[in-house]
């Protein structure tokens, strides 16, 4: 099989890309999230790429998977010294954000919380909490709920892999602690989450139905 001109791989490459060059990191960003990535670009490119694992930015091999996969472009093997070097000299080019709340998990926890929390099925005095129900005690301002509840509500909403020791650093995070409650002579353990921690959804006007035709 006859190996391409040098001239077809840059047609196939780009132009502007050196064939002979490693990689050259223009842009390096870190979003601190849960689980934070970074984008990257490359001389050469006006893509951006996003890369989910250290791995593929701090190996060469990996890195140059990613930007075949990425970029369709192709670079020449390395040594893993000469890239770390290339690497120590862009790192002063990295900056860093933080993930907007929404898209991170602990934003999306806090959504279904306030929806959890304040929908129709809440309880209207502690006993509710029994079956599950939170319940808002007014007095103190505190909203109560178990566990075992709002874990539930989460997988059915699509939450999926939640760990209950994530829940309680998240509950803490909004205010909240465990207590223990009396509800008819049972000792039940409860979290709760001050009232102002969650804001009530607003009731929506029913829609106008059209009268019947007579």
């Amino acid at each position: 099989m006859t190996k391409p001109s040098i001239a077809k791989l840059k047609a196939i490459i780009g132009a502007e890309q050196d064939i002979g060059d490693i990689p050259c990191i223009v842009s390096l960003e870190k979003i601190n999230s849960d689980e934070p990535y970074w984008n990257v670009t490359i001389r050469g490119s006006n893509v951006t790429m996003r890369i989910t694992d250290p791995r593929d930015i701090v190996e060469y091999r990996r890195f140059v998977i990613q930007c075949f996969k990425q970029l369709n472009t192709v670079f020449p093997a390395v040594k893993q010294a000469i890239w770390l070097n290339t690497l120590r000299e862009v790192m002063p080019k990295l900056t860093e954000k933080q993930a907007d709340e929404d898209t991170t998990r602990q934003g999306h926890f806090r959504e279904l919380l306030e929806t959890f929390l304040t929908n129709r099925m809440r309880g209207k005095e502690r006993d509710d909490l029994l079956r599950g129900a939170p319940w808002e005690d007014e007095e103190s301002r505190r909203r109560y709920f178990t566990m075992a509840a709002v874990a539930t509500f989460l997988e059915r909403e699509g939450m999926r892999k939640v760990d209950r020791k994530e829940i309680a650093t998240w509950i803490r995070a909004l205010g909240g602690e465990p207590q223990n409650l009396t509800i008819k002579n049972y000792r039940k353990r409860c979290w709760w989450v001050p009232s102002d921690a969650v804001e009530e959804a607003p009731e929506l006007d029913a829609p106008n139905m059209p009268e019947p035709a007579i």
